[in-house]
């Protein structure tokens, strides 16, 4: 190792070395102006530019398949000057302080130098990872995906400050060479909780940010460029020397961001330097007339040029500046040209009309592609998130374009439960982000509530099924019901949609106590709203009824499934889903209540409904036939619950991907089957994938994982394997009394399969607690005639007969 290191130092010195060689020969070469340049210069220059290119080169080739390089930016092939940036950087990684800050004005270019420094140093690191410290969501959001990257936790399955937590711990204790990068903060207190202070490696900080530090954080000053350095970036993003670019350099005041966006125009318009110089000068003078631009404010170059592109474009195609405004509020992801041409009538005047021509539409896109405001492909366009700042601060208290974007996404987000429209989730995936932005900038600035609200829930309900982030879905759905509630009251209808929504997330995290004074306070709503007899009413009570199954109440969730099945018997027609799922909820109910004949009809007519109203292959379809499975193999047709399972598990795996907790389901119920069939060596590698997927995606405390850790130690029992058994049945028994309750069925299960094995194992007085635990248990919630009970009773007796 040490023999690398220092191959990879000499490298470095020597690239160092010729950096300094080319500069000074590019100085000497703009000394000789245009005219009488030796030779022998360019050429030197040549070779030295090869030998940088072929040391680069050495450096960036991999010394390990365990590094980590996460960027989000491609290294940027105009990259000019910092040389003395990248050099203290570099020493400071072995100095005594390793957090940097390098700070300066906006657009002078901090984030490309972040960039390159990662791209050039990548071989100096085990792990480089790039956070958005812009806001405090991305900040906490990237760190956490550190954690998940690094293995230390799993996404939902812990509180993100835990996992934060757990990625800061890693990197102060690590032994291996790390950089930590925080891209865009805002100021130091933002940040100070989320810095490891420590540990074998580097953190890279850009921020406007020009004061105090503290003594943890060495600043770096990030300058404009000099003169030299910005005529040079002209004229090779140009692509031409103009004997104008002196004086422009000068009055851009050196500033990366500027020069770009000039060289952007001047290419766009075929304009000379010149020319372009007389305009900036025009503008200039008249903005300092107003008073807006302070002189020797560097900034104000940044938004005069952006101005300058603003005016040009809104004079060469007004349309393409109103679809420039919207896109200010949509975020920053590739926004699609479908959001605009599909919902025409959402688009302000000039825009709409636009969309209804290809060849004007196409005018538009091409008249934004010409300014570089932004970034176009063939499907949509994607929109700098400075640039969107400055459209929106130009549009100041004006929100009639955040109205207008937010009503855009709410037309394109349809009503309805978008977790079963899966011919719509790549769409609507595509949409997130915009959604989220124009959500968020609307409950910021208290307008288009009702836009925002509906989109936080919609958003949610397409987490919610086609990514099975309950953790993230109750989040949008908490910020749908605030709004709600302040805007609409507590007891309007909306509100009740949210208070579903946000239980139906909660259960599915597992936390059942949550869930249930929300199911009731909407189920309240509802009937004071609609009455006692409408369809909505029923989802209430359906919901509700499967929650207090889950809890274990079965007599109390069985007159609520009831009665919603009647309603959606009464008021729908004879095919309708909502139907099918009352079908499917009565059935389910009255298997776990032991009355395998009557549940059987109940479910077959439900899967019937769902393959005719969604087609063979959806995921509701594939939840028919599971239960389906699980009813016939409890009722001892083991042949016919089979291919059920098969087909379930191939419609989820094809539409959900092979981790969705619902594949774990399958996976689960397969392993039971092939396991009273005696065919224990397919049903183990079964049961090890279902934990293995639930473990992942629902936490290591899920109720789902307790089910997971039953059935495999009950399979290893069955092999013989009681030691491997034992931790499994005994970790399903902590999480379910943990997490349901010391008086809940599936307790009282775990007691029965823990006695069982301690029975096998000679150990009779531990059977007998366990076994008389899991009777009082069974007793009191299923009663004395369910067949858990009798079975229980059995084993006490065969136990207390066996000690005597």
């Amino acid at each position: 190792m040490s023999d690398n290191f220092s191959e990879r130092d000499s490298y470095k010195r020597q690239l160092e070395n010729h950096r300094k060689n080319l500069a000074t020969l590019q100085v000497q070469l703009a000394g000789f102006g245009q005219f009488n340049v030796p030779a022998h210069i360019p050429l030197q220059i040549g070779d030295i530019e090869k030998e940088i290119e072929r040391l680069e080169s050495l450096l960036a080739l991999p010394s390990s398949e365990n590094r980590i390089f996460q960027v989000p930016h491609q290294r940027n092939a105009f990259f000019t000057g910092r040389e003395d940036l990248l050099a203290d950087l570099e020493k400071a990684q072995t100095s005594a302080i390793t957090q940097q800050a390098v700070a300066g004005l906006g657009g002078v270019g901090k984030t490309q130098t972040a960039v390159e420094y990662a791209y050039r140093n990548k071989t100096c690191f085990e792990l480089v990872w790039w956070v958005n410290a812009e806001f405090a969501t991305s900040l906490r959001s990237d760190l956490a995906n550190l954690a998940y990257a690094l293995k230390l936790a799993t996404p939902g399955a812990t509180e993100q400050e835990e996992v934060i937590a757990l990625a800061l711990q890693h990197l102060r204790t690590c032994p291996t060479h790390w950089l930590l990068v925080l891209d865009n903060v805002e100021e130091p207190a933002h940040i100070l909780p989320y810095l490891p202070g420590s540990g074998n490696g580097q953190t890279l900080i850009t921020s406007r940010y020009n004061g105090d530090w503290g003594k943890s954080i060495k600043p770096l000053p990030a300058q404009i460029w000099g003169q030299s350095q910005s005529v040079q970036f002209l004229e090779k993003r140009v692509g031409r020397a103009d004997p104008a670019f002196e004086e422009l350099a000068q009055e851009l005041g050196g500033l990366p961001l500027a020069l770009e966006q000039a060289a952007a125009y001047m290419n766009a318009k075929s304009k000379s330097g010149e020319s372009y110089l007389e305009l900036f000068k025009k503008r200039r003078l008249e903005l300092l007339k107003r008073g807006n631009a302070p002189e020797g404010y560097h900034n104000d170059t940044v938004a005069t040029t952006w101005e300058i592109s603003f005016k040009a474009l809104g004079e060469a195609n007004p349309a393409g500046a109103e679809l420039l405004e919207l896109c200010a509020w949509l975020g920053v992801a590739e926004i699609p040209f479908s959001l605009f041409l599909e919902h025409a009538d959402k688009l302000p005047e000039r825009l709409a009309a636009a969309a209804g021509d290809e060849l004007d539409w196409d005018e538009a896109i091409g008249a934004i592609k010409r300014y570089s405001l932004a970034e176009v492909s063939e499907k949509g366009l994607t929109l700098h998130r400075l640039v969107g700042l400055a459209l929106r601060t130009a549009q100041g208290t004006d929100t009639t374009r955040l109205e207008q974007a937010a009503g855009l996404l709410h037309a394109a987000y349809p009503s309805g439960d978008l977790s079963k429209k899966i011919e719509l989730w790549e769409e609507y995936g595509q949409l997130l982000e915009a959604g989220l932005a124009a959500a968020g900038y609307a409950e910021e600035r208290g307008v288009a509530l009702a836009d925002a609200s509906y989109l936080y829930n919609q958003i949610g309900t397409y987490i919610y099924g086609a990514r099975a982030d309950y953790r993230q879905a109750r989040n949008y759905f908490q910020c749908a019901l605030a709004i709600r509630e302040k805007s609409l009251g507590s007891e309007h209808p909306d509100v009740a949609e949210s208070l579903n929504d946000l239980g139906m997330a909660l259960q599915a995290m597992g936390d059942l106590p949550a869930a249930l004074p929300l199911y009731q306070r909407a189920l309240a709503i509802r009937e004071k709203s609609f009455g006692s007899e409408h369809p909505d009413v029923a989802q209430s009570l359906n919901n509700l009824g499967m929650l207090l199954k889950a809890m274990g109440d079965l007599p109390a969730a069985l007159p609520l499934l009831q009665r919603a099945l009647a309603i959606f018997e009464k008021q729908l027609g004879e095919f309708h889903l909502s139907l099918a799922t009352g079908f499917a909820s009565l059935g389910s109910l009255l298997k776990a209540m032991g009355d395998l004949p009557a549940a059987l009809p109940l479910l077959q007519r439900a899967l019937a409904i769902f393959e005719k109203q969604l087609g063979e292959f959806h995921p509701d379809v594939a939840t028919s036939l599971n239960n389906l499975g699980s009813l016939l193999q409890a009722m001892g047709d083991l042949p016919a619950a089979l291919p059920l399972f098969q087909r379930a598990l191939a419609i989820w795996e094809k539409q959900l991907g092979a981790d969705h907790p619902n594949v774990a389901s399958c996976c689960n119920n397969m392993g039971l089957l092939l396991q009273a069939m005696g065919e224990y060596a397919s049903a183990l590698p079964l049961f090890q994938r279902a934990l293995a997927i639930w473990e992942k995606q629902l936490g290591a405390d899920h109720p789902q994982v307790a089910t997971g850790c039953n059935n495999m130690g009950l399979l290893l029992q069955a092999m013989g394997d009681l030691p491997a058994a034992l931790p499994l049945l005994q970790r399903a028994l902590a999480i379910r009394e943990k997490q349901l309750g010391e008086f809940h069925p599936d307790v009282a299960n775990s007691l029965n399969n823990l006695g069982a094995l301690r029975y096998e194992m000679g150990e009779r007085a531990e059977a007998e607690r366990l076994f008389s635990r899991a009777l009082e248990i069974f007793t009191k919630k299923l009663g004395s005639q369910h067949p858990s009970t009798q079975i229980t009773k059995r084993w006490l007796a065969q136990v207390r007969g066996s000690g005597s």
